[in-house]
C-alpha cells in the first residue's frame, strides 16, 4: 500500500463524520437547486391554472401586449380583403386597447388553459386566438362599422405547439416532472438532517446548512437573471427580445421571490446557530456584522463576504427594483433575529465559555431573576411566533405553502358585485320564453318578443329559452323535420290554427336541400333562426362580457347529440360549466366567472346528456305551470322537474297562438310579477331562478330581478 494512500485512509479513519457530514451537505445543495426548479415546473409548467396564470399575467408587460398585438393585426390584414391594409392604423388601435381590457385577458387565459390541458392529453395541440376577433370587432364598430363587417375570425389563427406524436413524451416528462417535485425537497431535507445529526458540532453544522441554503438561493437568482439576459439576446433584441424577457420575468419570478424567501431563512438559521451572536445584546450583534462584513477572520467569512458582494453587485446593476427589495428584507430580517436572540437571553441560561463572557452571562442571570411568570410566558409565545415565522420563510422559499396568483379579476357579476360571491341556485335571472321568436327577424309570425337574441343579452336577460328543431331550408323558407310526429299530437301540442297555418306554408315550399338546426317554435314554417347564429351572438356576448354568467335551456326536437355538436362548433364548449351532480353546490357566480365557465346549457327531453355540460334540465330544475290563459289563471303549483331539484324555472306569460304586448306589459309590471314571484319562493322553497317572460322590455322586469336578488341598479353597490 503506497503512502498517500495509506494517509488518506487514516484521515478519513480519523475524522469520518466530519467528511460524511460535508459529503452531505453538498448532495442537500445540489437536491435543494434541483428541488427548487423541480418545483417550480410542476406549479408553472404542468399546472394548466399555474401556466395559464403565469401566461396572462405576460400581458401585464407593454412589450408583450405589443408583439400579441402584432400578431393580431398581422392575422386580421392577411386572412382578411387585401383592402384592410389601407385600414391598418385604425385597426392597430383596436387590437391595442382590446389587449388591455378583462375580456381579452379572459379569452386569452381560456385559450392557453385549454391548449395546456390538449398538451398533456390525447388531443391535437394549437394555441387559437378564437374571440380575439369578436373584442376587435366591437372595438372598431364603434367608430367604422363597415369596416368591422369586413374583419374576419380568427378562428383557423393558431399557434402551432406540437403534432400528436409528442403527445407521450409529454406525458412522461410532466409525470417525471411531478415525482421529482415531491421527492426532491424530501430528499434535500433528508441530507441536509443527516449532515446535521453526524456533524461533531452540531451548531456549527446548523450554520453551514443556513449558508449553504442561502448560497444555493443566491446562487438561483443569479443563474436566472443570466438567464434572462441570454434569451433576450437569443430572441435577436428589439421587440421579439423585450417580449421574450417579459414571458420570462411572468414565468421565472416566482421562482425568484422562492429564492429569496429561501435565502432569508437560511441567513436567520446562520444567525441563529451563530456561537458569535449567542446571547448578544443588539448593540453587539450589530458590531460583530459590521466587523465580519468589513474584517472577516476566517476563509469561510471571506467567502460569504465575496458571494454577498457579487450578489448585490448583480442587483444594483440590473435589478434595482430587486435591491431595494433585499435591503428592506435585511433589515427586516435583521429585527427578526435580533428579537428572537433577545428572547433566548430572557428564557434560557447561558454559560459562559471564556473569562470575557463572565460579566455578560451574570448580567442576564440578574435580568432574567427579575421576571415575573407572565413576562417568561408572554416571552415564550412572541418566541414560538417568531419561530414560526422563520420557518415558513423556508417553507415558503421551498414553494411548499402555495399561494395563489393573485391578479385582477372582474368585480362585478351579471352587473352586481354582491352577486359575485353568491351561488347560482341563489341568484334571480331575468329570462325570455321562446328567445328566438323576435319581430325584429324577417319571417318570424307571432313573435314573442321586438328583439332578438343578441339585442336581449345586451339589455339584460341572462337566461334564454329556446326550441332546436332539424329543418329543410328551401328558397322561400324552412320545413319542419318532424321526426315522425302525426299531426293530431300536433294539434293537441300547438292547437289546429298554428297547425294548418304550417300546412299552408309548407305547400309552397320550393325545392329542399340538405338539413340544418334552427331555432323555430313548434313549426320552422312560422318562424326559423339557424341555430349557429344564434350561439354565434351567444359567443359573442361571453366574449366580450367577462363578467356575465348566461342559462340556456332547450326545448330539444332535435337529437341531443346534435345540438351539443352545434355548441362545440360554434366554440361554446370553452364556456360551458358541467355541474357534477343533483346533490352537488352550486359554485358562485364569482367562482364561474374565474374559471370563465359561465354558460350552463339545459335540454327537455333527452333522455341521457352527451357532453357533461349539456345537463338534463329536470333533473337540476323543477317549474311552475306554463299554459296559463289569463292573469287570474297564474299559480305556483308543481309541473315538470324533479321535486327536490335545486333550480327553479317560473313560467310568466299568457299562452296564445299569437303573443300579446299589451298581456306583457300587464303581467311583466312589478305589481303582478314581483308578488308572484315571492309568493312562488315562498310555496316551493326556492329563488326563482329562471323568470321566463315574453316581451321583455315591456314591464318592469329587470327591476322585479335586482329586487329578488338584494342589489341595486348599478355594478357599484
Amino acid at each position: 500500500m503506497s503512502g498517500a494512500r495509506a494517509a488518506a485512509l487514516r484521515l478519513v479513519r480519523a475524522a469520518p463524520r466530519p467528511f460524511a457530514s460535508w459529503l452531505l451537505l453538498v448532495a442537500g445543495a445540489l437536491l435543494l437547486f434541483s428541488a427548487l426548479f423541480a418545483l417550480w415546473a410542476a406549479d408553472a409548467l404542468v399546472d394548466s391554472d399555474g401556466f395559464s396564470n403565469r401566461a396572462v399575467r405576460a400581458l401585464d408587460d407593454e412589450d408583450v401586449q405589443r408583439f400579441v398585438a402584432d400578431f393580431l393585426v398581422e392575422e386580421l390584414i392577411e386572412q382578411g380583403d387585401p383592402g384592410l391594409i389601407a385600414a391598418r392604423p385604425l385597426i392597430e388601435a383596436a387590437v391595442q386597447a382590446v389587449i388591455a381590457t378583462a375580456a381579452f385577458e379572459q379569452l386569452y387565459e381560456t385559450a392557453l388553459h385549454q391548449t395546456h390541458r390538449a398538451l398533456f392529453s390525447d388531443e391535437p395541440i394549437v394555441l387559437q386566438l378564437v374571440d380575439a376577433a369578436i373584442a376587435v370587432e366591437v372595438t372598431v364598430a364603434r367608430f367604422n362599422p363597415e369596416l368591422a363587417a369586413e374583419l374576419p375570425s380568427l378562428d383557423s389563427a393558431v399557434i402551432e405547439l406540437a403534432d400528436s406524436e409528442y403527445v407521450d413524451t409529454a406525458l412522461g416528462i410532466a409525470r417525471g416532472i411531478r415525482f421529482l417535485s415531491a421527492a426532491l425537497p424530501l430528499l434535500a431535507l433528508a441530507a441536509f438532517a443527516a449532515s446535521w445529526a453526524i456533524a461533531r458540532g452540531r451548531r456549527r453544522a446548523l450554520l453551514r446548512i443556513g449558508l449553504t441554503v442561502a448560497i444555493v438561493a443566491a446562487a438561483t437568482i443569479v443563474a436566472l437573471d443570466a438567464g434572462r439576459a441570454a434569451l433576450e439576446e437569443l430572441a435577436g433584441g428589439g421587440l421579439r427580445g423585450a417580449a421574450a424577457a417579459g414571458l420570462w420575468d411572468a414565468f421565472l419570478d416566482d421562482l425568484r421571490g422562492w429564492s429569496f424567501a429561501l435565502g432569508a431563512g437560511g441567513l436567520v438559521l446562520a444567525a441563529a446557530s451563530s456561537s458569535r451572536f449567542a446571547g448578544l445584546d443588539a448593540h453587539e450583534a450589530l458590531r460583530r456584522i459590521w466587523l465580519m462584513a468589513t474584517a472577516p477572520q476566517s476563509n469561510a467569512g471571506r467567502l460569504v463576504r465575496a458571494i454577498a458582494a457579487v450578489v448585490l453587485g448583480w442587483l444594483a446593476l440590473f435589478r434595482t427594483d430587486d435591491l431595494v427589495t433585499v435591503v428592506v428584507a435585511l433589515a427586516g430580517l435583521a429585527a427578526l433575529y435580533l428579537g428572537l436572540m433577545e428572547l433566548m437571553r430572557l428564557l434560557w441560561r447561558e454559560r459562559a465559555a471564556t473569562a470575557s463572557d463572565v460579566a455578560r452571562v451574570a448580567a442576564s442571570a440578574e435580568l432574567r431573576s427579575q421576571l415575573s411568570p407572565a413576562v417568561r410566558i408572554a416571552a415564550l409565545a412572541a418566541l414560538i411566533a417568531g419561530g414560526a415565522v422563520a420557518i415558513a420563510l423556508l417553507l415558503g422559499g421551498l414553494g411548499l405553502l402555495g399561494g395563489d396568483d393573485a391578479r385582477e379579476r372582474v368585480t362585478a357579476c351579471n352587473g352586481h358585485a354582491a352577486l359575485c360571491g353568491r351561488p347560482l341556485d341563489e341568484v334571480a335571472f331575468a329570462a325570455t320564453h321562446n328567445s328566438m321568436s323576435a319581430a325584429s327577424d324577417e319571417g318570424w309570425l307571432f313573435a314573442a318578443h321586438r328583439d332578438g337574441i343578441a339585442e336581449q343579452l345586451d339589455y339584460g336577460i341572462r337566461g334564454l329559452l329556446i326550441d332546436v328543431w332539424f329543418g329543410y331550408p328551401s328558397l322561400t323558407g324552412v320545413a319542419t323535420e318532424l321526426l315522425g310526429t302525426d299531426r293530431e299530437a300536433m294539434v293537441e301540442l300547438y292547437g289546429a290554427e298554428v297547425v294548418e297555418a304550417r300546412e299552408r306554408i309548407a305547400a309552397g315550399l320550393g325545392p329542399l336541400e340538405d338539413r340544418e338546426l334552427y331555432l323555430c317554435h313548434g313549426f320552422c314554417e312560422l318562424g326559423a333562426t339557424p341555430l349557429r347564429e344564434a350561439l354565434r351572438d351567444i359567443r359573442r356576448f361571453l366574449a366580450t362580457n367577462p363578467g356575465e354568467v348566461v342559462i340556456v335551456f332547450i326545448q330539444d326536437e332535435a337529437p341531443a347529440e346534435d345540438i351539443a355538436a352545434a355548441f362545440v362548433e360554434a366554440g361554446l364548449e370553452r364556456y360551458a360549466y358541467a355541474h357534477p351532480g343533483r346533490a352537488a353546490p352550486w359554485p358562485t357566480l364569482g367562482e364561474l366567472v374565474d374559471r370563465n365557465e359561465r354558460l350552463i346549457v339545459m335540454t327537455e327531453n333527452a333522455d341521457r346528456a352527451p357532453a357533461p355540460w349539456l345537463h338534463r334540465g329536470f333533473e337540476l330544475t323543477q317549474e311552475t305551470p306554463f299554459a296559463f290563459r289569463s292573469v287570474g289563471d297564474l299559480s305556483c303549483e308543481p309541473n315538470r322537474g324533479a321535486p327536490d331539484a335545486p333550480l327553479f324555472l317560473v313560467n310568466h306569460w299568457i299562452e296564445d297562438v299569437a303573443p300579446s304586448p299589451e298581456d306583457a306589459e300587464l303581467l311583466n309590471a312589478s305589481a303582478v310579477l314581483l308578488p308572484r314571484l315571492r309568493e312562488c319562493a315562498t310555496d316551493r322553497g326556492l329563488t326563482p331562478n329562471l323568470v321566463a317572460v315574453n316581451f321583455s322590455r315591456s314591464g318592469d322586469l329587470l327591476a322585479v330581478i335586482d329586487e329578488l336578488n338584494g342589489v341595486g341598479g348599478t355594478a357599484a353597490e
